[in-house]
C-alpha cells in the first residue's frame, strides 16, 4: 500500500515537473521573441545569458529527475519555477519598450479645432448657427471642417487666407463665427488684445492628418552622422494631439564616429522667412502652427542643410523626463526670481530641479538682460543635463521600466523602429561619454510685421545677426565631417 502511493506520488511530482519544464521553455521562446523583435541587447550580453541559461535549465533538469533525496528535487523544481517568472517578467519588461518605441511612431496628428463666437452674442452651441456665417482659413483641411460642419448644421462659409483677419472679422461682428485650430487660437490670446475676453468657443471637433515624415530616413545611425530636430511646443497633453507654437527650436547634430553631439539653439522669435512664403517674414515659433514639416523647411533653409529626423516634445514632456529619472543638475549663472513659479528664486550656483522646476528654467526670459538668447542656453543645458545623467550613470537600466512606463506617448519622431533600437542597443553595449557641446544663433530686439498675423499687428521680434548664422552653418558641417579620413 505505502509502495503505491509512494509510485502515485512520485508520478504527480514528475507529472509537475514536466508542466513547469515546458513552462520554463514557453517562456524562453516568449522572451526570445521580442528580444530578437526589437534587437536591442548586445550580443556579447545575449551569448552569455543564453549560455547560462541553457546550463542552469539542464541541471536542473537532471536534478529533478535524478534519484537524489526528495528536498534537492523540490528544490530545484522551485528554482525553475522561479526562473519561469523572471524570464515572464523580462518579456513583459521588453514587452513595455516595443509599446513605448512604437508609439512614437505616429503615422497621425490629430488637430483640434474651436468654433467661436463673440462673448455677448446670443450664440451657445454649434446649432445655434444655422444659416449664420462661420469664417475660417483656407488651407489644407477647409475642405475637411466644411464636411465636419455640414453634418451638422447649414451654414454660409467664408473662407479667409490670412490668419490675422479672422480675429478682427469676429470682434467687429463682421462674421458670426470663426473657426480656428488650436495653436491658432492660442496665438489669438497672446497677440489681440482682449480676445480671450471677449470671445467664447461653443463648440470643439478633431480632423485626423498625417503626420509629417521626412523623405530620406535610410542613415545608419551607428556609422553616419545625422542631424535631428527637437522640437518643443508650447502646449499641454498628449504630443500627437496638438500642433503648437515651436518654442524650442533645438538642432541637434550627432556624430557616433566621434562620439560628439553639437546643440544649436535658435531663439523662438528669430525673424525668418518661413519655407513656401513670399513677403513679409514671421517669428521661427509661428512656424509651428502651420505643422512641425514648416519649422523643418525653414531651419533647413537657414542653416543650408538637411534635417534627417525629428523629435516633437511639450511641456508635459519635459515635466516628465526630468521626474522619472531623479531630477537633474544644473547651474546658473545669476540669482533669479522664476516668473513660471511664484515663490520660487533660483540661487547663483549648481541647482537640482524637479520636473516642473526644470520647465520653468526652460522657458525663463524675463530674469535676464539678454532675454531670449539666455533661455535657449538654459535649454541646452537641460538637455545636456538629462543625456548626461541617463548615459553616464545607471538610471537607463536601474529606472528603464519606469522611463517607459512615465513617457509613453510622450514623444513623436519619424526616426524608424529600427535605428531607435540600434541605438539603444549600442548605448547599452559600449556605454560610451558624449562630449556635448552647445552654440547658438544671435540677434537683435526689434518690431514687425509678420506672415503669420498680417499687417494688423506689430509684433517684437528678433532679428537675426547672419554672422552668428553663418558661425553656426560651419560648425554643423565641421563636426559633420569628423573622423572622416
Amino acid at each position: 500500500m505505502k509502495k503505491k502511493k509512494t509510485n502515485k506520488k512520485k508520478t504527480v511530482f514528475n507529472v509537475i515537473s514536466i508542466i513547469i519544464t515546458l513552462l520554463c521553455l514557453f517562456t524562453l521562446t516568449f522572451l526570445s521573441y521580442y528580444i530578437f523583435k526589437l534587437n536591442i541587447v548586445p550580443n556579447k550580453y545575449l551569448l552569455t545569458g543564453y549560455g547560462i541559461c541553457l546550463i542552469v535549465i539542464l541541471v536542473l533538469l537532471a536534478l529533478i529527475f535524478s534519484k537524489l533525496n526528495k528536498f534537492i528535487r523540490v528544490l530545484s523544481l522551485m528554482i525553475m519555477t522561479f526562473i519561469s517568472g523572471c524570464f515572464l517578467y523580462a518579456t513583459y519588461y521588453l514587452n513595455n519598450t516595443y509599446h513605448f518605441l512604437s508609439n512614437t511612431q505616429s503615422k497621425y496628428d490629430t488637430l483640434v479645432y474651436s468654433v467661436i463666437v463673440n462673448k455677448d452674442s446670443s450664440y451657445s452651441k454649434i446649432e445655434s448657427l444655422k444659416d449664420k456665417s462661420i469664417s475660417y482659413l483656407e488651407d489644407n483641411y477647409s475642405a475637411d471642417i466644411k464636411t465636419t460642419l455640414s453634418k451638422i448644421i447649414n451654414y454660409k462659409e467664408s473662407l479667409i487666407t490670412e490668419f490675422g483677419l479672422l480675429p478682427e472679422q469676429l470682434l467687429n461682428k463682421e462674421t458670426d463665427s470663426i473657426v480656428l485650430e488650436e495653436s491658432y487660437l492660442s496665438l489669438a490670446y497672446e497677440e489681440v488684445e482682449n480676445f480671450k475676453e471677449n470671445t467664447k468657443v461653443i463648440y470643439t471637433f478633431e480632423l485626423e492628418v498625417k503626420a509629417h515624415q521626412e523623405e530620406d530616413t535610410s542613415k545608419d545611425v551607428l556609422e553616419e552622422p545625422f542631424v535631428l530636430y527637437i522640437s518643443g511646443i508650447d502646449q499641454y497633453g498628449n504630443v500627437n494631439s496638438v500642433r503648437g507654437r515651436s518654442d524650442v527650436n533645438q538642432i541637434v547634430v550627432v556624430n557616433p564616429k566621434t562620439n560628439h553631439i553639437l546643440l544649436v539653439n535658435t531663439p523662438r522669435d528669430y525673424y525668418v522667412q518661413l519655407a513656401g512664403t513670399t513677403g513679409l517674414r514671421d517669428k521661427l515659433t509661428h512656424a509651428g502652427i502651420y505643422g512641425i514639416d514648416k519649422s523643418i523647411a525653414t531651419l533647413e533653409n537657414l542653416y543650408d542643410i538637411d534635417i534627417n529626423y525629428y523629435l516633437r516634445v511639450n511641456f508635459n514632456t519635459l515635466i516628465k523626463v526630468v521626474d522619472v529619472i531623479g531630477g537633474i543638475d544644473v547651474y546658473s549663472d545669476i540669482t533669479f526670481n522664476s516668473y513660471h513659479i511664484k515663490g520660487w528664486t533660483v540661487p547663483k550656483g549648481w541647482n537640482h530641479l524637479d520636473g516642473k522646476q526644470a520647465l520653468a528654467y526652460s522657458r525663463e526670459r524675463y530674469a535676464y538682460i539678454d532675454g531670449d538668447h539666455h533661455r535657449g542656453r538654459n535649454q541646452q543645458d537641460v538637455i545636456t543635463a538629462i543625456i548626461n545623467k541617463v548615459t553616464k550613470s545607471q538610471v537607463l537600466i536601474s529606472k528603464y521600466n519606469s522611463i517607459l512606463n512615465t513617457l509613453d506617448g510622450s514623444f513623436q519622431t519619424d526616426m524608424d523602429l529600427s535605428m531607435i533600437t540600434s541605438f539603444i542597443k549600442y548605448q547599452l553595449d559600449k556605454m560610451p561619454t558624449w562630449n556635448v557641446e552647445s552654440i547658438q544663433a544671435n540677434g537683435f530686439n526689434s518690431w514687425g510685421y509678420t506672415y503669420s498675423m498680417g499687417y494688423n499687428y506689430y509684433l517684437w521680434v528678433m532679428e537675426p545677426d547672419y554672422n552668428s548664422v553663418e558661425a553656426a552653418k560651419n560648425k554643423i558641417k565641421e563636426v559633420l565631417l569628423e573622423g572622416n579620413i
